[in-house]
């Protein structure tokens, strides 16, 4: 089924029924058969929780990136237009809304929004939210995100107001659980809701293989025998299904390690600024090849921020955007712990050196000293890969300049075998794949539901209001 199936007349309110006394209804506004734009509405006649509110990502899903920008100030509206956010009344700021639309009027019942971690595919459009709609994510997300703010990566709308969730939150006669779980960003979470009818779990996004699973494990063992599971599928969106060990953080630094002290030259990298874990792994790493990782502007802010040392960056010999000069600004404002380097450092001894790459600046790769045959690493930093719209102009710059891709990424999510493995011992009584392309092949000894936009499930997935 398209994952527009269903979708509400563009800017109206979605329709459906209400849930009854003591039942619980759950509706899909996004990853359906798209990864990311995840967006859960759990409900009852006393309360509403929305899980995530994610922006589209994938290839095909977002007509806003690239070269197409956002209108200031119809940030919402625009997108409530071409069906890319959900028609729920009493969501939305209503300060971004038309004055006539129907989206504005107020629910009675508590709403709170919880974000499972801090990937924009997860929380892009919290800015979004009507300010008086609490804001609920792990302590970790909520200065994660401060931490992008302050380096100058900004949200639509507003920054979001997080609050650090503890353990649970009660809203109306839901109760909220967040439950840690592995990814590659710091303070990724699960959620469990505790209904009057039931009990919804929710994965996030999640993996069995970063630091042995040992959270994801614990999740799975904390969810067994919830009446609805909803799992993330990313990984079985792709030809061939991945099969095999798992590379794991020591292998990403042996793969880097392998390229860059056989390389008398610069070498190139790109690995993604919220996986700090990673990125911090990498800048001891690169010491130890007896080189110095150097950062764009902004992600040197970003990282400082999130307290990671040995940071360095670019002083104002090497031009860059508009974002990463003020982000290194903000840094050295803050009296954070920030070095620079000049170009005339970096020609002098190329190889002494691992440069991070900006993706949205390209042309910049020809201030650099490179040599045909350098390596750029890529250790899935942007762009991620060819399902994102600057993949093939990205390729072609490397092309161009004759560089050598080499591939040290490692999944931030569940493999296929550990799906499989992980849904047929959930004990769950009905099992939603979400976030994946291909929600289809996943498989187990149980009922499975593929969700329509919009409408109204019963916690053993059911249609409502027919």
């Amino acid at each position: 089924m398209s994952a527009i199936a269903g979708r509400a007349t563009a800017g109206r309110a979605s329709g459906g029924a209400e849930p009854g006394a003591g039942q619980t209804s759950v509706r899909f506004y996004g990853g359906l058969r798209e990864i990311g734009a995840s967006k859960i509405l759990v409900s009852t006649a006393r309360a509403r929780v929305l899980l995530d509110i994610g922006l589209p990502m994938g290839e095909g899903s977002e007509l806003f990136g690239g070269v197409v920008h956002e209108r200031p100030g119809r940030e919402l509206s625009d997108r409530l237009r071409v069906n890319q956010a959900p028609g729920i009344p009493g969501l939305w700021d209503p300060a971004l809304l038309p004055e006539q639309s129907p989206l504005r009027a107020r629910d009675p019942r508590p709403t709170a929004l919880f974000i499972s971690h801090a990937h924009l595919d997860h929380i892009g459009m919290a800015g979004l939210v009507d300010p008086g709609i609490a804001q609920w994510a792990s302590g970790e997300t909520v200065r994660l995100s401060r931490a992008s703010v302050f380096a100058g990566y900004h949200y639509l709308g507003r920054e979001p107001q997080l609050q650090a969730i503890d353990s649970t939150v009660q809203v109306g006669d839901l109760r909220v659980e967040a439950v840690p779980v592995d990814h590659d960003v710091p303070g990724a979470c699960g959620f469990i809701v505790h209904a009057p009818d039931g009990v919804l779990a929710y994965t996030g996004d999640l993996n069995f293989h970063r630091h042995g699973g040992r959270n994801s494990l614990a999740f799975a063992q904390r969810v067994h025998g919830a009446s609805m599971l909803v799992t993330e599928t990313t990984m079985l969106s792709f030809e061939p299904l991945a099969t095999g060990p798992v590379r794991t953080e020591d292998d990403v630094l042996s793969i880097a390690g392998q390229a860059c002290p056989r390389t008398p030259g610069l070498a190139l990298v790109s690995v993604y600024e919220r996986d700090v874990e990673r990125c911090s792994a990498l800048i001891g790493a690169a010491r130890r090849w007896g080189r110095t990782m150097v950062w764009p502007g902004a992600v040197a802010a970003f990282l400082a921020a999130m307290g990671v040392e040995g940071v360095v960056t670019w002083d104002r010999t090497r031009p860059q955007t508009a974002l990463q000069c003020a982000g290194l600004d903000a840094a050295l404002a803050a009296g954070l712990t920030v070095q620079t380097v000049g170009l005339s450092e970096v020609a002098s001894d190329p190889g002494g050196y691992l440069v991070q790459l900006d993706a949205r600046d390209m042309p910049a790769m020809l201030d650099l000293p490179v040599e045909p045959g350098a390596p750029w690493i890529h250790a899935q930093g942007e762009p991620l890969g060819p399902f994102m719209p600057d993949w093939a102009p990205f390729q072609a710059w490397l092309s161009a300049l004759g560089l050598v891709r080499v591939d040290a990424g490692s999944t931030g999510h569940a493999t296929a075998g550990d799906l499989t493995d992980f849904v047929a011992h959930s004990g769950a009584g009905v099992v939603v794949p979400l976030h994946g392309r291909h929600p289809e092949r996943l498989r187990r000894p149980g009922p499975i539901l593929l969700p329509e936009y919009g409408r109204a499930y019963a916690l053993d997935g059911s249609v409502l209001g027919r």
